[in-house]
């Protein structure tokens, strides 16, 4: 990806990472005060250094998960479809787009087509994974920044999405907050953040007892942890998501009610990413609606829906009338 293939719109709103200045170029990026916003490897870098110890191991593990589990596969087209069930598409077409946290890209690939421009932004390695899986879409930009300081004017995009990344920051709410900055008047928010079960079951044992291994795996290599994943989730997928398979086909109430459907159909590599990443990242905080709810409430947004799908799947709106991108100079 060259200087000359980033959308223009993404460069109106583009802020210098060093002095927060406009950015302007074609041939090269560089805000008012001579700064270059510098590529490497196909990605705009903008990153800093990690501001505490808890962000590295997080963009460690990360980067480490998507630089194996790199490519996009077709279950995730599935899994797109299920995050975004509840946005209405229509409405955010022709908008400007960021993917906070956007990993490998796979969600940014798949929402590109109803966007005029979409930014995959993320922290980590995974932007190299990123450049590979949007090489060949013309409208996207790979971004290098930790979301809570994405170089980014104030309002400038008409959709945000946010997929299992706020219960992996140390403070949630902040990293909450940050997005929300970004999020242009009359745009669409969608956020997706781990639930916890409300009564005892299958979940909350399972979960109970991944949160027990976890005191382990969080402290283990990346290699070790991806490797005793995927017995672990041969294991769950041979003994909770065939069953659950079985129950929708015949109808049995009992098994139909497993956890872990989202993987139904999905071939088990899917629930091997999974595991790892619940495994392997260091900080996981879940969330019932009630504890959520007074974020969306102190930024002002009006939420649309709130849906259960193994975490709640939330799409809001900013009020308002879009405005227009101040201009560089």
């Amino acid at each position: 990806m060259t200087t000359a293939a980033i959308p223009p719109a993404v460069v109106e709103r583009l802020r210098c990472p060093r002095c927060g200045g406009p950015v302007t170029g074609e041939g090269r990026l560089v805000c008012v005060d001579g700064h270059e916003v510098p590529q490497r490897e196909g990605y705009l870098d903008c990153s800093s250094e990690p501001r505490d110890a808890a962000t590295s191991s997080t963009f460690a593990s990360f980067g480490y998960e998507w630089t194996r589990f790199d490519k996009v596969q077709p279950e995730d087209e599935r899994f797109f479809r299920g995050y975004f069930t509840e946005v209405d598409l229509p409405s955010v077409r022709g908008a400007v787009g960021l993917d906070a946290g956007c990993g490998k890209g796979r969600f940014s690939r798949f929402m590109a087509g109803h966007l005029e421009a979409i930014v995959a932004l993320d922290g980590s390695d995974a932007v190299t994974a990123a450049v590979r899986n949007l090489g060949d879409i013309p409208n996207a930009c790979v971004v290098r920044a930790d979301l809570r300081r994405a170089p980014f004017h104030e309002g400038s995009f008409g959709f945000v999405s946010c997929l299992g990344v706020l219960h992996h920051l140390t403070d949630p709410e902040e990293g909450f907050h940050a997005v929300v900055r970004m999020l242009a008047p009359g745009g669409t928010l969608l956020t997706y953040l781990y639930s916890r079960p409300t009564r005892v079951g299958v979940r909350s044992v399972s979960l109970q007892a991944a949160t027990l291994l976890r005191r382990l795996t969080t402290r283990l290599p990346h290699t070790v942890t991806r490797l005793m994943s995927a017995p672990i989730a041969a294991t769950l997928y041979a003994g909770v998501v065939l069953p659950g398979s079985l129950g929708e086909r015949q109808g049995n109430r009992f098994l139909a009610g497993l956890p872990l459907a989202v993987y139904r159909g999905s071939p088990v590599r899917a629930l091997w990413l999974d595991t790892f990443d619940r495994l392997s990242a260091p900080v996981e905080t879940r969330y019932v609606w009630e504890d959520v709810r007074p974020w969306f409430e102190r930024a002002g947004l009006d939420v649309q829906s709130v849906a259960e799908r193994g975490g709640l799947v939330i799409v809001a709106r900013r009020p308002g009338h879009p405005a227009a991108v101040p201009s560089p100079g």
